[in-house]
Order: C-alpha cells, then structure tokens, then sequence
C-alpha cells in the first residue's frame, strides 16, 4: 500500500451505504476541502506514475479502462496523461457524482459493461461492500478483467495501524487480509502493489514479484 504509517485513505460509496450519503456535502469534505480531504493530489499522481509504469514493464496494454467507485474521476485525469488515446469509463454508486460528471450508475458487484477491459480499477471500494456484495463482487472483476486489476482495501489491521481516523471514514467493515485473498486467490494473482494478473494472463511474474 502506497501510503506511509498514520497516511489517509481515499473513502468511496457503494450499494451496501446509502446513496444519498454520498452526496455535495460528502465529497466536498472528503475530496476538495484543503484541510480535511485525505488524499492529495500529488499522492494520485505518483499511484498512477507506479500502476501505468508497471503496467509497461509487464507488457500489459491499457486500450479500455473502467473505474468502478471512481468518485470525482481523479483516474480518468491520470489516464488522459499516460495514455491519452485509451477508453474510460467511470462507474459510481452516487447519484450525485453521476449526475455531475456523467458516470455510469452501478457497484462493483452489479456493473456488467460492454465486452472486457485491459484495466480495471478498484480503489477503496470493498470496505464498503457487505460479505455477500464483496464476494459478488470479485466475481465480477474477474469477468470484467482482460489485463489486470488495481485492487485497494484497507483492513481491519490498516486501521488499527495505518489509518488516520481523523479523516478515514471507518463506518465500513473491516476484514483480515486472509479473507480477501482467499476470494481473489480463486480468480486472480498478485503481482505485488495492489495489482493482480487473471490466473490465465501470460505474463510472466519471477517468485519474489509477486504479493
């Protein structure tokens, strides 16, 4: 996880939160406002600089993109940058933000798309989604997943020691690490840094790349 100890996670909505929940006031707080947003945007900018860059060293190609939970479209930016010619599309569970910005309105477990994608995002998402949406979830993302997944959750030990609970929203569930990778493990391999290769993908990852 990019983040140094005591660092701020990025808080997304899902169908297991009310939608209204995730309206103006919530990301104006959590997302614009200098002093209680909990990610800036130099941070976004050196994750995009790791993914796209291993991305290129594994070969893997970026032509479709969706981002599932892509609140504000900080990705869709990043994108636009690395790879300007590449598809994107945004899916958000609030009715605001898809209002706002045109996002497709769907979840994680409930997006079914048009064909698959070379990259799919899927960042702080999880700890919002209820044990059978999570589980319905990876299930989806490996259908959706041609390339490779950027995976980010924080756990119940992230919060315990990484987390600042001044600006991290901890009304999600916190789950052990295990329990993720047991559902991902079925699908999906890591090749370390929150990415993970489909179990057919060909590339090729030495023992000590992978998470």
């Amino acid at each position: 996880m990019p983040y140094s100890l005591k660092s701020s996670i990025r808080n997304r909505g899902s169908l297991s939160h009310p939608a209204k929940s995730f309206n103006e006031a919530y990301y104006r707080r959590f997302y614009l406002d200098p002093e209680t947003r909990v990610r800036s945007t130099s941070a976004d900018g050196r994750l995009a600089r790791f993914v796209f860059g291993y991305l290129e060293h594994l070969g893997v190609p970026v032509k479709r993109v969706v981002d599932l939970g892509c609140g504000l479209g900080q990705w869709r930016g990043q994108l636009a940058k690395y790879h300007p010619r590449a598809g994107y599309t945004g899916v958000e569970i609030s009715a605001y933000l898809c209002a706002k910005y045109g996002w497709e309105e769907s979840s994680a477990a409930g997006f079914r798309g048009r064909g698959r994608y070379d990259l799919v995002l899927c960042q702080s998402v999880f700890q919002y989604l209820g044990d059978a949406e999570a589980r319905a979830a990876v299930e989806n993302l490996a259908r959706l997943c041609r390339g490779a997944l950027y995976l980010e959750i924080i756990t119940d030990r992230d919060w315990k020691l990484h987390c600042n609970r001044d600006v991290t929203d901890g009304n999600v569930h916190l789950r052990s690490a295990r329990w993720y990778r047991n559902l991902l493990e079925r699908h999906f391999r890591s090749a370390g840094g929150g990415l993970f290769l489909p179990k057919n993908s060909p590339v090729v990852l030495y023992e000590l790349e992978q998470g």
